[in-house]
């Protein structure tokens, strides 16, 4: 069968193709669809192209997202390289196959990009690793589907303790009351307020923005669950999921010092996984690297599922010394 390789930009491309694609994929994940990839990469400082496997018919077999951020040297456009966005841990070649050799697909990425700041994938790149570091990262999953007994039975210790204590607050006292949303401004405003001080280097206005319409659109196609944990009519915790046929993901989250006190996400949390438990879905934390919030993923008995995270440079000396020498002058400003 005539089988090829193409670098399809994102204007170029077949939607209705890609997202079939994707949806047919055994890597399913929101995060391939063309309407969350326009939504986690605005222009113009943003954008995305697909590496994609076609066969005669023009027909799309498999594709590649490759997420592309605009680079600067001396306050002049340099050129697109390969980033990872905000709101999407990781990527995949969705392919309908059970098998798919992934080798040609990063062979053809690295040669198409001389820069990868970071590149988050599901597959191991199988190629010649020589020229790119290649990290192993994790995120912590849940199989719902053994139903809630065996899912609670794997919280740890604490987990349950603290559990039983948000229970009997949330159930005697009637100041707390849960509602569900879709409004995600007063999640916003509690991470500012609790958590973006936290955060190295801050949080920029254009993220929360963007955060601001990844949930419309998420909210309009049915796929998100928002809710918050509210005292005396004020909202001290709340929890964004991205609710997919076979995996739930806890996209975003913020809590006050009275939630966290209260244990209200862990509420949240396990509201939904009771709700949950018994389908056929996982329930994704999408973890951090930061220790504490992933032992906080870990005391509900998740376990870890691999990605790969690729970094690469092989811009010349002089184009490494540009990239450089301007980062360091506008930190000097």
């Amino acid at each position: 069968m005539f089988i090829m390789l193409k670098t399809i930009t994102r204007s170029e491309l077949n939607t209705d193709a890609w997202d079939t694609c994707v949806a047919s994929s055994r890597q399913v994940r929101v995060y391939g669809y063309s309407w969350y990839l326009d939504a986690i990469l605005p222009a113009p400082e943003w954008q995305w192209m697909g590496i994609v496997k076609v066969d005669k018919s023009g027909a799309y077999q498999a594709v590649m997202p490759v997420p592309l951020r605009r680079k600067r040297v001396a306050g002049i456009a340099y050129r697109w390289v390969v980033h990872q966005p905000f709101f999407c841990p990781f990527l995949s070649i969705f392919s309908a196959g059970v098998w798919l050799n992934t080798a040609p697909f990063f062979e053809q990425l690295l040669e198409q990009y001389r820069y990868g700041s970071l590149f988050c994938i599901q597959q191991q790149p199988g190629i010649d690793l020589s020229s790119v570091a290649c990290h192993s990262r994790t995120t912590h999953t849940i199989d719902l589907s053994v139903g809630y007994d065996r899912v609670y039975a794997a919280y740890t210790r604490d987990r349950k303790q603290n559990l039983r204590r948000a229970c009997h607050e949330f159930g005697v006292n009637a100041r707390w009351a849960f509602i569900e949303s879709a409004d995600i401004g007063p999640l916003l405003i509690l991470f500012r307020e609790n958590h973006a001080d936290t955060i190295d280097g801050g949080v920029a206005d254009w993220a929360y923005e963007l955060l601001r319409m990844l949930a419309q659109s998420l909210h309009k196609r049915g796929l998100s669950v928002l809710r918050y944990a509210v005292y005396d009519g004020q909202i001290e915790a709340g929890a964004l999921f991205v609710c997919e046929e076979t995996r739930i993901t806890y996209l975003f989250n913020a809590a006050s010092p009275l939630g966290r006190k209260a244990n209200a996400r862990t509420m949240l949390i396990d509201q939904l996984i009771q709700e949950k438990a018994g389908q056929p879905v996982v329930f994704d934390f999408e973890s951090p690297e930061k220790p504490s919030i992933r032992s906080f993923y870990q005391s509900f008995g998740a376990i870890e599922e691999p990605f790969w995270a690729l970094r690469w440079n092989r811009l010349s000396t002089i184009e490494n010394w540009l990239r450089t020498g301007w980062s360091y002058f506008r930190k000097l400003r």
